[in-house]
């Protein structure tokens, strides 16, 4: 009985013992997997936080790109309201020097005042004085068309000092022959240059540097 007994006991003892080594396999491989889920986990992680870096990056030069595209001049501009304005180029531009006096016409016939401002550099831009022109607007005083008929470039020439004082790298004259129309209110004050067909030619200096822009600093007599 208890020889019986001590084999029994034997037996019992074995069993823990292969029970521990077994939960001992288990222990480890519940380890080894966890450690590999929380590996995966972090891999995971930083892919994501990559992705969503690089998604912001895109976004961001999306955005530089748009703020930078260069706005581009239609055939015709019309607004029809209290104060209607009619702008149309019978001839578009044919290059850069042309484009800068084809926005000027624009932002005039538009009332853009304040960005016709942005394309007229040195002392013209003070002698035109647009906040006067945007006052003159509020109150019905201004061209309400311009129709340009053509733009012509030609060499630079008789405003080298200007434009040398401007620190222009290059500049060109560029003719443009154009109609206009003033509205009803500011032909009461009888303006200088009425209704009528004119040709003016405009000094057009490029700024230096890579993304030196073109820009109007000399208007000739109509």
């Amino acid at each position: 009985m208890q020889v019986g007994t001590e084999v029994w006991a034997m037996a019992e003892s074995g069993n823990k013992r292969q029970k521990d080594v077994n939960q001992g396999h288990t222990k480890k491989q519940y380890s080894d997997t966890a450690k590999s889920g929380a590996g995966v986990s972090k891999q995971g992680l930083r892919i994501l936080g990559m992705t969503l870096i690089c998604f912001a990056l895109m976004l961001g030069v999306a955005a530089v790109n748009k703020s930078r595209s260069p706005e581009y001049l239609i055939q015709e501009y019309t607004i029809d309201d209290s104060l209607p304005r009619h702008v149309k180029f019978e001839t578009m531009p044919a290059d850069l020097p042309q484009q800068a006096v084809g926005f000027f016409f624009k932002y005039q016939g538009m009332a853009q005042y304040e960005l016709c401002e942005s394309i007229v550099a040195g002392k013209q831009s003070a002698s035109m004085n647009f906040p006067q022109q945007a006052a003159d607007f509020s109150e019905g005083r201004y061209i309400k068309e311009y129709i340009v008929h053509s733009f012509e470039t030609l060499p630079g020439s008789g405003c080298d000092d200007l434009a040398k004082q401007l620190k222009f790298k290059e500049y060109r004259i560029v003719r443009v022959t154009f109609s206009q129309k003033w509205s009803e209110e500011a032909l009461k004050g009888a303006p200088q240059w009425g209704d009528g067909e004119y040709t003016r030619n405009f000094a057009v200096g490029k700024e230096r540097g890579l993304r030196g822009k073109w820009k109007i600093f000399e208007v000739g007599m109509m």
